[in-house]
């Protein structure tokens, strides 16, 4: 979808996580994936990652073989972890996913240390009026028809284009965050808030 820019912003993303997180404090990634993000991180140790699928820690404990990982197949809703347990919460590209925000965020203060911090990285719509007519049209018309033919699943590209385009305004996201006993610290737009990097502290 991003023509690989995203790789960049995930580096940034990471030199972020490593600017704020102590090595000797756990994080945990939201979410986790394949393990992209833990793979870039300079920590071998104190990692927890958990996602709904099972399928994407397989793939992540072959790529981060080297690593400590604690791996949870769970969601942020529901979380297991104890309460102040984590100086550090991550969530990249998943936050659109959530099904309860509300909860969600609540659940992650729950697991946050009092001065811990909670990143995330999310697309978004661009605020300059000159970059969101051709935005939406790629979003709308090309992002689906690349992925037909590029990943031969139409279906999945077209949700991607629909979740973004109905994920809150950085206003109100923020505002979510914050109720849930977080404070926002600063927002870090790429392209105009296409994509953007949210730092929040409890």
């Amino acid at each position: 979808m991003s023509f690989g820019v995203h790789r960049l912003w995930k580096k940034y993303y990471v030199k972020l996580l490593e600017e704020l997180h102590k090595p000797n404090e756990k994080i945990l990634d939201i979410a986790s994936g394949t393990g992209d993000i833990f793979h870039l991180l300079n920590r071998s140790k104190n990692l927890y990652a958990i996602d709904p699928i099972s399928e994407m820690h397989s793939v992540s404990r072959k790529k981060n073989s080297k690593k400590i990982i604690d791996y949870e197949t769970g969601i942020v809703e529901k979380m297991s972890y104890q309460n102040n347990y984590f100086q550090m919460i991550s969530c990249t590209y998943g936050v659109r996913n959530f099904e309860d925000r509300k909860k969600a965020f609540s659940e992650i203060e729950r697991c946050l240390k009092k001065n811990g911090y909670f990143l995330f990285m999310e697309f978004g719509t661009p605020k300059r009026e000159l970059l969101l007519k051709p935005y939406k049209l790629y979003l709308n018309d090309w992002l689906p028809f690349i992925g037909s033919i590029v990943a031969k699943d139409r279906h999945s590209y077209k949700y991607l284009a629909e979740s973004i385009q109905k994920f809150p305004s950085q206003q109100d996201i923020i505002k979510q965050v914050e109720s849930a006993g977080l404070t926002h610290q600063k927002t870090i737009d790429f392209l105009s808030g296409s994509n953007s990097i949210y730092i929040f502290k409890k």
